[in-house]
């Protein structure tokens, strides 16, 4: 056995069963003239292994190719490209993509392609058995690339011709090293602006795989070097030279990239680099053992980087600056919440993921806003805390932790830097008075009965003052949140009253 095939057999175990259980039914399909072509070769030749089952074919008549395979799977079959003849079967756990073959001239097919390392071709039988030297066809030195994990455009051409695949050249610098060569690096600056030519859900689908990648720190920069910033999330990119002095030592911007920085080390599984990162790192270990902590982490990873991304688009247009020269930036919060839904909104980014990141985004102040200056937070104030924020209180904590990591810095936060993973364990480990699972005291049915009300708003702001109360322990019983009850409903009349005689 062949080390290459070796390599194959290797991937292909790797790869989620439900996924590559469609191998065999394609092959079901195959006729003469079926190619695997992309990544999925590329990968195959440089050992890499991947839990998704991610492949291209190239066919003559792709198009009935694609629906005959998709209905084979009992998959969608979808048409992706304004540029090409792709077709799309999703999976769980992976993709088909197909591309129809005009002339069945796969030379020329793999010419039009992006990367050197990915204009490479195999039968599809070849693929499936692994024995990819004999009839591997590489008209553009992908081999030698690949042995240096080096990407390099096929053509001057390519990028313009998708652009695209400015965008996949980040994706795979940091999902797996792939670096850039200088003319690639080169030609993403000068064509970045075509960026806004490619579908916003082909925008998103690589920006998420990014934003989801261990290298997120690198691949910003990179983006930012090469200009797509300015063009993806404009409002992220005009927070440059946006002066916060004296307390963030770095401009809005930067700002938001380093909290990205940090945000990757404090929820990584292992122990950070460097003495400070993984000093800091270490104090956070025992709160990551609390039961259900990384879990909610693990669930939220996708919002929760994009948001601390994006937690201060709203300072430009609020940023006020005193006599003295240090800036305010009152209100920042709620208007970056809404500029990031409608950025998010356009890129077709899905609903849950932008109400998340809309909410953390919203409250990103709230957990060193829960307590006074040298107190410990009140059981009613981390009440209303967890109220507002139920599954998303431990990634608002983490949120925050990195916010305040990059404004001040390591060196300066390191000495301070228990308390503030105290201040985030005591707002975690807090429990109401009476547990949820308990129940109500009172429903509405029961505050309209207990005081005469009718349906409406009232009702609503009694009973969460009653939960509060139960919360904190200031009321224990179904008599004392009936007379509590009573007694507001009371005061409401009151006051209804007075406002009424006024007039």
């Amino acid at each position: 056995m062949t080390g290459l095939t070796r390599t194959m057999k290797s991937t292909k175990t790797s790869m989620r069963s439900d996924a590559a259980a469609a191998l065999p039914t394609l092959a079901e399909l195959e006729a003469d003239g079926v190619w695997v072509v992309g990544g999925a070769v590329r990968d195959a030749l440089a050992g890499d292994q991947s839990e998704r089952f991610d492949i291209d074919i190239a066919v003559a008549d792709g198009e009935d190719w694609a629906r005959r395979a998709g209905n084979a799977l009992n998959a969608p079959t979808v048409k992706i490209s304004a540029h090409f003849d792709i077709w799309r079967i999703p999976l769980d756990g992976g993709q088909i993509d197909v591309w129809d073959l005009p002339g069945n001239d796969i030379v020329r097919d793999l010419r039009r392609r992006d990367f050197t390392v990915n204009a490479m071709a195999v039968p599809f039988g070849d693929f499936r058995s692994g024995e990819l030297h004999a009839s591997l066809l590489d008209p553009c030195g992908g081999r030698f690339d690949i042995q240096h994990r080096s990407l390099r455009l096929v053509s001057d051409g390519a990028l313009r011709a998708d652009p695209l695949r400015m965008l996949r050249a980040v994706r795979l610098e940091a999902q797996a090293g792939w670096r850039p060569d200088l003319e690639l690096r080169s030609a993403i600056k000068r064509d970045a602006a075509l960026i806004l030519e490619s579908a916003a859900e082909r925008q998103w689908e690589e920006l998420q795989r990014i934003l989801l990648s261990e290298r997120l720190p690198w691949a910003l920069r990179r983006m930012e070097q090469t200009g797509l910033f300015d063009r993806i999330l404009p409002e992220l990119a005009i927070g440059r030279f946006v002066d916060q002095r004296p307390v963030h030592r770095r401009d809005v911007f930067w700002h938001q990239i380093d909290a990205v920085r940090w945000i990757v080390r404090l929820t990584s599984p292992s122990v950070a680099r460097g003495l400070r990162a993984s000093a800091i790192w270490r104090e956070l270990q025992p709160l990551l053992e609390v039961q259900g902590v990384r879990a909610s982490l693990d669930d939220w990873r996708l919002p929760l980087r994009l948001a601390t991304l994006l937690h201060d688009i709203g300072k430009p247009q609020t940023r006020t600056v005193e006599e003295d020269g240090s800036t305010h930036f009152f209100g920042h919060s709620e208007l970056g919440a809404e500029m990031a839904r409608d950025r998010l909104t356009a890129l077709r980014v899905p609903a849950r993921t932008i109400n998340r990141v809309e909410l953390l985004i919203a409250q990103h102040l709230r957990p060193g806003q829960v307590n006074s200056p040298g107190q410990a937070p009140t059981d009613r104030a981390l009440h209303r805390f967890h109220t507002a924020l139920g599954d998303a209180a431990v990634p608002l904590c983490w949120l925050f932790l990195a916010d305040s990591l990059a404004t001040a810095g390591a060196e300066s936060l390191l000495p301070r830097w228990r308390a503030y993973a105290a201040h985030v364990a005591r707002i975690l480990a807090w429990q109401p008075k009476r547990r949820a699972q308990t129940g109500r005291m009172l429903d509405g049915n029961a505050i309209m009965e207990a005081t005469g009300l009718e349906p409406g708003p009232l009702v609503g702001q009694i009973r969460a003052k009653i939960d509060e109360a139960a919360a904190v322990g200031e009321i224990a019983s179904v008599d004392q949140a009936r007379e509590m009850a009573r007694r507001l409903a009371r005061d409401a009349t009151v006051s209804l009253s007075h406002l009424t005689a006024g007039h």
